[in-house]
């Protein structure tokens, strides 16, 4: 098929590419949108790496080691048929408006894909991004990342790269898989900008009743629905995590090798768990980073959300008030935020609804340096808004829109709906979530409807079975999902008879991996050598 399918004139986000372009190419010409895909520079808390691990999560001390270790994992290997990588630091960097991470190469390719694995011969093309140092061994096996839905993978990979967990990259090269549908691979273009615009507010219209939201957001979701069906007819369910998954086996099958260890950020966590549940001995390693609830129907997903993100912003507002001058919302940043985003539903935030300041605000925090620096700056923007300049958070805004609610993250979204809640409980459950969690109940509830009327995909059962057991990485503090997922699986993992080693780091951002040398530590010796020896439960100081 030619890669330009998806390319209707129906918006301005995505830019036309035609089957002429050449690969590197195509991925250039979304510069302008990828332009707003920032990776903010003045965002918050910044975890100390701080002194080696912790056994036993820095608490009750080290747990018993498991009894039923599994066998020894294999070898991950080198590719021994590789892209055609080519370098494009400067460029990646300049899309997402964030510094290059320096000393590093960074490298770029584009991986043909089937759109579905029953047509092998319709393809899309998935972006790649590779980033070592000079120390990266020659011969190491590559580690394959993937933030899923979350944010663009390769934004995540720049974070990794710039953060204390850039020691993993001195053992090993990391591969970032962008998500299919996204702006870096072959971007869905589907929805109206009438739409996008009350995706991006929640269906805010300045003055009116909480019912009129609703039912606002219910309507554009059903047009969007109608219209991404249309467009993308017939694969308008192949962007989920099952199709995620056959790009991964897709890369595996480009390798020529006979594993994959695979790194699932967040929402990635998915991915990872998904290609473990479909293919089976092919997963070499599965490294969960701040993990989402897998499989949980779309009410369970949304509660757990509003109540983990509710606690990281709780977490940075407490973080924020020890710095003294530093932080401008002071010893109050929890009431500063509550007041700003009463501003944005009342209409006296200028452009902004409560619901673009919330993703501006967790964004922000989410790729914060780990710096006073970087709290500072978010705190600058809550609180320059509250006085009534909206400059700074509108800015932020602008960037979280572009990226985290492109076309093509609501399509693989709304494909892997569970359980949809239906219009008239939305009210009942802003009540009742926003009393427990009042920064986030109201939003979380609200884009509940986002996914109304859309059709969804098969689910990918859980697998039965893990080839080796994962190493779980959680973080509490995280602004995007929140950081209960990790606590979620352990159903899962009980019904496939593993065992994992779980490690908790106790900051605030996005991704603990990309936070602490400790941890990267950690996943360095898991790839090394599975199963790790020593406790099933440690720490790492944040």
């Amino acid at each position: 098929m030619a890669l330009g399918r998806y390319i209707v004139p129906r918006g301005t986000r995505s830019p036309v590419i035609s089957e002429h372009t050449t690969p590197w190419r195509r991925r250039l010409l979304v510069a302008s949108v990828a332009a707003a895909l920032v990776g903010v520079s003045a965002c918050a808390v910044g975890p100390n790496p701080g002194p080696p691990l912790v056994p036993g999560g820095g608490g009750a001390g080290p747990a018993p080691a498991s009894s039923s270790a599994p066998a020894k994992a294999p070898t991950l290997q080198k590719p021994a048929h590789d892209l055609a990588w080519e370098a494009c630091g400067p460029k990646i960097a300049g899309d997402y408006r964030t510094a290059a991470p320096s000393g590093l190469r960074i490298d770029c390719a584009d991986l043909p894909s089937a759109i579905n694995p029953d047509r092998p011969q319709s393809t899309l093309s998935v972006g790649l991004t590779r980033i070592s140092t000079p120390q990266t061994p020659a011969d190491a096996a590559p580690l394959v990342l993937t933030s899923g839905t979350d944010m663009p993978s390769s934004r995540t990979l720049l974070l990794l790269a710039s953060g204390s967990g850039r020691t993993l990259l001195d053992k090993h090269p990391v591969v970032a898989v962008d998500r299919r549908g996204i702006p870096q691979s072959t971007p869905v273009d589907c929805l109206t900008r009438a739409d996008r615009h009350t995706y991006a507010d929640n269906g805010l219209t300045r003055g009116t009743s909480q019912d009129r939201r609703i039912s606002d957001l219910a309507g554009a979701a059903g047009e969007a629905a109608d219209g991404c069906t249309e467009t993308l007819s017939p694969d308008q369910l192949a962007f989920g995590i099952r199709s995620a998954a056959s790009d991964l086996e897709t890369l595996r099958k480009r390798w020529a090798v006979p594993q994959l260890g695979l790194i699932g950020v967040g929402e990635g966590s998915d991915v990872a768990i998904a290609y473990s549940a479909l293919y089976g001995g092919r997963t070499g390693r599965i490294i969960l980073d701040t993990p989402t609830p897998f499989g949980a129907n779309a009410r369970d997903t949304a509660a757990a959300r509003a109540t983990g993100v509710q606690a990281a912003l709780t977490t940075f507002s407490q973080r924020c008030s020890v710095l003294g001058p530093a932080c401008a919302l002071g010893a109050s940043g929890a009431s500063v935020i509550a007041d700003v985003l009463a501003k944005g539903r009342t209409g006296h935030l200028g452009p902004l609804s409560d619901t673009e300041a919330l993703a501006a605000i967790t964004t922000g925090i989410a790729l914060a340096p780990n710096s006073p620096e970087g709290i500072g700056g978010v705190a600058s923007a809550i609180a320059a808004a509250d006085r009534g300049d909206t400059g700074g958070l509108a800015d932020l805004a602008g960037r979280a829109d572009a990226l985290r609610l492109t076309d093509g993250q609501i399509v693989a979204d709304c494909n892997d709906v569970t359980g949809p809640v239906s219009q008239n409980e939305i009210a009942n459950l802003i009540t009742t979530w926003s009393k427990s969690n009042p920064l986030t109940g109201a939003d979380a509830a609200l884009s509940l409807m986002r996914c109304n009327g859309w059709a969804a995909g098969e689910a990918v059962a859980p697998p039965s079975t893990f080839p080796v057991a994962p190493l779980v990485l959680s973080n509490p503090g995280d602004p995007i999902n929140g950081g209960t997922g990790a606590t979620a699986l352990d159903a899962l993992f009980t019904r496939a008879r593993t065992s994992p080693v779980s490690v908790s780091w106790n900051g605030v951002g996005y991704s603990a991996l990309a936070r602490s040398s400790c941890v990267a530590d950690v996943v360095a010796d898991y790839v090394a050598s599975t199963p790790l020896a020593g406790p099933s439960e440690r720490g790492c100081p944040s």
